[in-house]
């Protein structure tokens, strides 16, 4: 219970902090953006990047049930975002059902790497709810500047006020039906290569703000 308060406070600072920053931010979408029911597969540590900028979208962002998940979730439903619980590792299914069934027309983003890593990779689960929804996988990668960057295993960015953030949106993957484990298996791989270069994509273009 004393840690549930404190993830609810942490969660209070965090979404305070954000507004706070947030309103001097300068922020760039770009890429093949388009608010759509698709799902969105956002690196876990550039959680922060898109938040205040995209928060009026009506996204639903799945979140694992770990503390620092309550601590985030707390965070991005004061932002103006649904969320849900689960990640490959715990709830799981039970998060997917409920993106079905209460979120059938909203957006969903979903931290493939999350919520223990390694960075940038993707977990079969992603690739199993987009077969299941006939949802496009689409990379939403972020880069800010200038930014704290933590030394935790998914580098989580902090943008610092007046900071430059690119957000970018790479090209939709449309998974398909009848899939085997092995064809889930190549389209995470091909998932964690278009974030790499998603990723890229929205350096590069920081760089040349």
């Amino acid at each position: 219970m004393k840690s549930e308060r404190a993830a609810r406070w942490a969660g209070r600072l965090g979404a305070w902090l954000i507004r706070l920053f947030g309103v001097t931010w300068r922020v760039r979408v770009t890429g093949q953006f388009e608010v759509a029911p698709r799902i969105y597969a956002l690196l876990h540590g550039n959680l922060l990047l898109p938040s205040f900028r995209l928060r009026q979208t009506g996204a639903v962002v799945m979140i694992s049930r770990h503390r620092d998940g309550e601590i985030i979730a707390q965070a991005v439903e004061r932002l103006g975002f649904a969320t849900v619980r689960g990640s490959s590792t715990r709830g799981g299914g039970f998060a997917a059902r409920d993106l079905i069934e209460q979120w059938p027309q909203r957006p969903w983003v979903v931290t493939p790497d999350g919520p223990k890593g390694p960075r940038g990779s993707v977990k079969p689960g992603l690739i199993r709810l987009a077969e299941a929804t006939g949802r496009p996988i689409q990379p939403m990668v972020g880069a800010a500047r200038p930014a704290k960057v933590f030394g935790s295993w998914d580098r989580f960015t902090l943008p610092w006020p007046f900071a430059r953030i690119v957000v970018f949106f790479g090209e939709p993957m449309v998974v398909p039906t009848g899939l085997d484990d092995a064809g889930r298996d190549r389209l995470a791989r091909e998932l964690e290569r278009r974030l790499e270069d998603a990723e890229k994509s929205a350096q590069q273009a920081l760089a040349n703000w």
